[in-house]
């Protein structure tokens, strides 16, 4: 397959550093000169071309979206003359939103629901992999088939809302509790857990209203999840806060603020830290 990943950053790059070993990769990216990929503290530098717009001309079998949500519309638009009718579009951002942003501005192709389960920064020395690599959730389909040629897992479950629903309940909480708190996930475990849990059941009660089955069997998961993560990781919303850069908060707190009261708090609390 001929694959575009657009977004350099910790998930577009690592992607496309497996995804490189598999198939025909060009990764999008306006900053990136060059990709290293940094896995158990081994940096190797992984050759493959990188463009800030597509070649001219170029259809892609697949494109996978892997940006900040804030930029996602102008990357969608770009990529748009790449699309053809049977081009496969993954994004895999957090948030509910994306999938519905995309399916407004990319009338060609074949847009599908997705997540990714992943430690990864960004670092002057390269994309940096903590924990155990990567897991993709989403639909059955040929690119998932070259994502697990790359070594990377997949899983396609029956209810794909669900599945992505599981994810944002623990992104949304990670990164409202680490942002807020200036905390890495080990002091959220070992300092604010009783809060990390009042905030699961915030978001499982308002998914539940939206028609999507989280279970306390969800909540639990993610508490795990939390538990088990390396303990000095930062989500993605606090390194952008800490760099004073442009953040998801309205992307996954945004969405939620105004099904909550106790969400719109947090919300306008982090958005008093980032002004």
């Amino acid at each position: 397959m001929k694959i575009a990943v657009v977004g350099g950053g910790g998930v577009g790059g690592y992607l496309a550093a497996k995804l490189a070993q598999v198939c025909d990769v060009d990764l999008m990216s306006s900053s990136a000169k060059e990709l290293i990929l940094i896995e158990n503290g081994q940096p190797k530098k992984v050759e493959l071309p990188i463009y800030s717009t597509p070649p001219k001309g170029t259809i892609y079998d697949g494109v996978i979206f892997a940006v900040k949500s804030y930029v996602l519309e102008d990357a969608a638009k770009k990529m748009l003359p790449h699309i053809g009718e049977h081009t496969i579009i993954l994004p895999l951002l957090n948030g509910i939103e994306p999938y519905l942003k995309l399916k407004r501005v990319l009338p060609k192709g074949r847009l599908l629901k997705g997540a990714i389960y992943i430690v990864s920064n960004k670092t002057p020395q390269g994309i940096q992999i903590k924990g155990k690599g990567a897991m993709v959730v989403t639909e059955p389909n040929p690119l998932a088939k070259c994502l697990e040629k790359a070594g990377i897992k997949v899983k396609t479950p029956k209810d794909i809302d669900k599945a992505i629903w599981q994810k944002y309940l623990f992104i949304a909480a990670t990164a409202a509790l680490t942002t807020l708190y200036e905390a890495d996930f080990g002091t959220i475990a070992s300092n604010h857990m009783d809060e990390f849990q009042e905030l699961l059941e915030e978001i499982a009660h308002i998914a539940q209203k939206e028609g999507i089955d989280i279970t306390q069997e969800d909540i639990q998961r993610a508490v795990e999840l939390l538990q088990k993560s390396p303990p000095d990781s930062k989500t993605s919303m606090q390194l952008d806060f800490e760099k004073g850069a442009p953040s998801e908060v309205d992307n996954l707190l945004g969405y939620l603020a105004p099904k909550s009261s106790r969400l719109e708090a947090l919300y306008k609390a982090l958005l008093r830290k980032a002004s």
